[in-house]
């Protein structure tokens, strides 16, 4: 992450972080019952877009976890009860147990900070079972629908230079160092680009103009995730 994303902070608007990315639409209203499963393809497809075979990574999961008072000493960091990785262990999906933690903090105000720990382990991006995870996300919002959960995942390709981040069912973020990585999936999914950022990325991908004097980040649209 250093090397090719350097000072980038995993979050969930992960496409306004960072300089060279796209954001796809999976569903542009409330999804109804026969929707469901549209989302969940398209959201596969580009997921087996961004990870070959072949390729290694990383599975990263991020939650806020207190908001507490800043003169208060962080105590031990506590389990997530509906995480990606708790997820795995009831249904055997393939993660492999957490491998590395660390605990972000951001300041709200003079009084009182944040706190959110991410978490992540080494994956074989397409021998796990990225589509129940991806289904899990897909109802992140949607209490009654099982299976389900409430961290956010960011899947990282470590052969590629990639990282996905699907926030929930209306939409998915893919990041990469170069415009040049990320051209094919442009190409083959660009009809699915956003439309509040399509003209954007498509000047990013269409235009001459060079990446060290261009940059597209801009505020993201109200209620944005």
């Amino acid at each position: 992450m250093r090397q090719h994303f350097p000072e980038l902070q995993l979050n969930p608007a992960l496409f306004y972080s960072w300089t060279v990315g796209m954001r796809f639409e999976l569903n542009a209203a409330r999804p109804s019952n026969d929707q469901w499963e549209t989302i969940l393809e398209r959201a596969t497809k580009l997921y087996e877009s961004v990870f070959e075979s072949s390729d290694v990574g990383l599975i990263v999961s991020g939650h806020e976890i207190e908001i507490e008072s800043k003169a208060r000493r962080p105590g031990k960091l506590p389990e997530f009860r509906n995480s990606v990785f708790a997820l795995s262990r009831r249904e055997s999906l393939g993660l492999h147990g957490i491998a590395g933690r660390q605990r972000l903090t951001a300041y709200q105000d003079r009084e009182s900070r944040i706190t959110s720990v991410l978490r992540w382990t080494e994956i074989e991006p397409r021998r796990i079972n990225y589509k129940r995870i991806l289904r899990a996300i897909m109802h992140r919002d949607f209490w009654n629908r099982r299976p389900r959960i409430d961290d956010y995942v960011y899947f990282v390709n470590t052969s590629r230079n990639m990282i996905l981040h699907m926030y929930d069912d209306r939409g998915l973020d893919i990041i990469a160092p170069q415009v040049d990585d990320l051209r094919p999936i442009y190409q083959t999914h660009k009809d699915w680009i956003l439309d509040f950022d399509s003209a954007a990325i498509a000047q990013m991908f269409e235009s001459n103009t060079p990446i060290p004097d261009f940059d597209y980040r801009r505020s993201p649209p109200p209620s944005v995730s």
